[in-house]
């Protein structure tokens, strides 16, 4: 029952998490997950009530459209359990450099594109 007054207690759980992603690309990879979440949390309800069942088979079509969260998230994870004093890692971190730069320059360029079209449009 999410009228009982303990609801309130710490806050809010998803929507305070969403503020910290901005762009769009990352708010639908934090969705995906809290989508899942949800997803869980409505798999052991009574799906004969059709509120129950509608919003479950909505939750499920969102998640289909969202990207992958999960991957993201264990790919970002694993990065973090990379022994960076590891001599044979730092090796292929160094190998990997000019690529991983190449790619970061290449982004930033794509939004600096993206930033002077919207902006040419504009004829204010």
């Amino acid at each position: 029952n999410s009228s009982l007054p303990d609801v309130a207690d710490g806050g809010p759980i998803f929507t305070e998490k969403l503020k910290n992603w901005t762009e769009k690309n990352e708010k639908r990879i934090i969705l995906s997950q809290i989508v899942s979440m949800y997803l869980e949390m409505l798999e052991n309800t009574d799906k004969t009530k059709g509120h129950v069942r509608r919003i479950s088979e909505e939750l499920f079509t969102l998640k289909n459209s969202l990207p992958d969260g999960l991957k993201k998230l264990k790919d970002l994870m694993d990065l973090t359990k990379l022994p960076m004093n590891d001599l044979k890692i730092q090796r292929k971190a160094v190998n990997e450099l000019f690529s991983v730069l190449q790619t970061l320059v290449e982004t930033q360029t794509s939004a600096k594109k993206k930033r002077r079209q919207v902006q040419r449009r504009c004829k204010c």
